[in-house]
């Protein structure tokens, strides 16, 4: 018998959580048993929904039915609303700091009827903070198809010999911990090696020449404490502003290693989209992404738990003081960036991603989890 399920969710949002949605909404859609209509919310300006095949939705949020079995929010706990005529109301949540009891979250997560989230960090914080009803630990879905596709060169470089490429995605902000890596790699790193580091990133309240700015500013602050001779920095290359799907993809296909040095993440998408792409991540102990991550498929991190100072986040509630993430070592982050490039070029090292299981992240998997 096919269920009826109403979905919520930041799906035409042009950020990691908006992608997030679109996973969760394109494997609900693919399930038989379900009849499913969408509505978006919107968090941001910075809106995708132009960028889409007009009709990609459209389906589902033309769909009406009577009565609905099943509510699914995707959202911040700030903005989950329990509605009592639907059968069961479900949040998918994404916790990235621990010590939450005290920022009024835990009251609005405690309506719902179930909760899901990416990690198993994620359910410790909620069960440490309070929260009582019942949570699922279910990955976020991928195509795997989508990542094992033939490479296709995403940079164009002069030299004939290809440098090792060290990435990374995500917003400029305190989170990321994208100044630690960029400090970490201008000081292992010199000219004579052959590497380059590449930063795709964004700030949804500033322009992205301005943001391309404060980048390079802040790396010159860097350079002025590292004191190097200025010919012995190695290459950083950065791109503000939006990638589609394609193009994100081809990154990764086109890459070597992604840094996931983060103080805090529920899932970690983008590094998880890295190891789909047989790339080798760099990742940060004791966070979400830390669920799947580990030291046989991926450079761990070693860190320890300080108090959370988050000057532009989206939600007024989230990043509190009161609230802790992990602050990455910077000396690892610079060792496990020796080791991945040293493994790219000692075929007698062992490639970390040949031990990485992506089968946990099918469709057909999380399909018999969900519904």
């Amino acid at each position: 018998m096919k269920q009826n399920v109403f979905y919520i969710g930041h799906y035409y949002d042009n950020n990691g959580l908006g992608e997030s949605c679109r996973r969760y909404l394109d494997c609900l859609s693919s399930i038989r048993k379900v009849n499913l209509t969408s509505r978006p919310i919107y968090v941001t300006y910075n809106s995708i929904s132009k960028l889409h095949k007009s009709n990609q939705y459209n389906e589902y949020e033309d769909n009406k039915f009577k009565k609905y079995n099943i509510l699914i929010q995707q959202t911040f706990p700030e903005y989950l609303e329990y509605h009592k005529e639907f059968g069961k109301n479900i949040a998918i949540l994404e916790i990235e700091t621990a010590n939450i009891a005290a920022s009024g979250r835990v009251d609005k997560i405690n309506m719902m009827d179930e909760i899901w989230v990416g990690s198993e960090f994620s359910a410790k914080s909620l069960q440490l903070a309070g929260v009582f009803k019942p949570i699922k630990v279910i990955p976020e879905p991928y195509e795997i198809l989508e990542y094992e596709t033939e490479k296709k060169d995403f940079f164009k470089y002069e030299s004939e010999i290809r440098p090792f490429i060290f990435y990374t995605i995500g917003q400029y902000s305190e989170k990321k911990n994208i100044k630690s890596m960029i400090m970490a790699y201008l000081l292992e790193f010199n000219k004579k090696d052959n590497v380059r580091l590449f930063i795709k990133t964004n700030d949804y309240r500033i322009e992205n020449n301005d943001l391309e700015n404060i980048i390079k500013h802040d790396m010159n602050t860097i350079k002025n404490i590292i004191r190097k001779p200025a010919d012995m920095y190695p290459d950083v290359d950065i791109v503000c502003g939006y990638l589609s799907k394609k193009d994100i993809i081809r990154l990764h296909k086109s890459s070597n290693c992604y840094i996931n040095s983060v103080r805090g993440d529920g899932f970690g998408s983008s590094a998880i989209e890295a190891a789909l792409s047989d790339n080798q991540v760099i990742n940060t102990k004791n966070i979400g992404s830390a669920t799947y991550f580990n030291n046989n498929n991926a450079f761990m991190v070693n860190s320890i738990e300080t108090k959370t100072v988050c000057s532009n986040s989206m939600i007024i509630n989230a990043y509190t003081i009161n609230e802790t993430w992990f602050e990455p070592s910077l000396a690892d982050i610079r060792n496990c960036m020796r080791k991945a490039y040293n493994a790219r070029l000692d075929k007698t090292i062992e490639y970390k991603s040949e031990n990485f299981d992506k089968t946990i992240f099918s469709h057909e998997l999380i399909k018999t989890q969900i519904i």
